[in-house]
C-alpha cells in the first residue's frame, strides 16, 4: 500500500514556523535601507543647499525613530561641519537616550564653535521629553564649564540650555555671565536665571 506523501506538509509546517522570522528580517532590512537612503539624500541636500529636501529627510528619519539613531550618531562624526550639525539637530528630536553621550562628547571636543553651540541646543531639548530628561542632566557640568570659557556663540547657547535644565547649581556661573561685557551672553544668562527661579518655584509647589 502506498503511503501518503507527507513531505510537502512537513515543508509547509516549517515554512509557517519560519515565515514570521523571515518577514521580520526583511522588514528590518527594508528599514535599514530606508535609513541609508534618507541619510544619503539628506547629505546631498545639505551640500546642495536644498533646504526643502533636507527638511523632508529630517522628518523621514524622525518618523523612522529609534532605529535611525545609530546611523545619525555615526553621521555626527562627519568631517563636514554642516552635515554633523544637521545630524545633531535631527537626532535630538528622537526620543532615544543613545544620542546624548555622543552629543556631550561633541560639546566638549568639537573644534567648531557653531557645532558646540548646536550641541547645547540639542541637549536643552532633552528636558522636553521624560525619556531623555534624566540622562540629559549629565550635560549640566559640561554646560557650566563651557559657559565660563568658550566663545560668545557657544556661551549664549550654554546659558540658554542651563535655563532649560532649571538646576540651581548653575546659578553662580549664570550670575557671573549676566555681567558679561557681551550683551548677548548677558541677555541669555539673565533669561536662564529667570528660568531657574521659575523651576524652583514649581518644585516648591509640587513639594519636591
Amino acid at each position: 500500500m502506498r503511503m501518503p506523501n507527507a513531505f510537502p506538509s512537513v515543508l509547509l509546517g516549517a515554512w509557517v514556523c519560519l515565515a514570521p522570522g523571515v518577514a521580520r528580517a526583511q522588514a528590518e532590512e527594508d528599514v535599514q535601507e530606508k535609513i541609508r537612503t534618507s541619510i544619503e539624500t539628506m547629505v546631498t541636500a545639505i551640500e546642495e543647499e536644498n533646504d526643502p529636501m533636507r527638511n523632508r529627510m529630517f522628518f523621514e528619519l524622525r518618523i523612522i525613530g529609534n532605529e535611525s539613531v545609530p546611523a545619525l550618531n555615526e553621521l555626527m562624526k562627519d568631517d563636514r561641519v554642516k552635515v554633523r550639525e544637521y545630524a545633531i539637530h535631527t537626532v535630538s528630536y528622537i526620543d532615544d537616550p543613545r544620542w546624548i553621550a555622543p552629543v556631550i562628547e561633541i560639546l566638549r571636543k568639537d573644534p567648531e564653535a557653531s557645532t558646540r553651540a548646536m550641541a547645547c541646543r540639542a541637549l536643552a531639548r532633552t528636558q522636553d521629553t521624560p525619556v531623555l530628561e534624566e540622562q540629559g542632566r549629565e550635560a549640566i557640568p559640561y554646560l557650566i564649564e563651557i559657559l565660563q570659557k568658550d566663545e560668545e556663540l557657544v556661551q549664549m547657547d550654554a546659558a540658554f540650555a542651563l535655563g532649560w535644565f532649571g538646576d540651581p547649581q548653575a546659578r553662580s556661573v549664570l550670575q557671573k555671565a549676566a555681567e558679561s561685557p557681551s550683551e548677548l551672553v548677558s541677555f541669555f544668562a539673565k533669561g536662564a536665571l529667570e528660568d531657574i527661579d521659575h523651576a524652583e518655584l514649581m518644585r516648591q509647589r509640587e513639594g519636591k
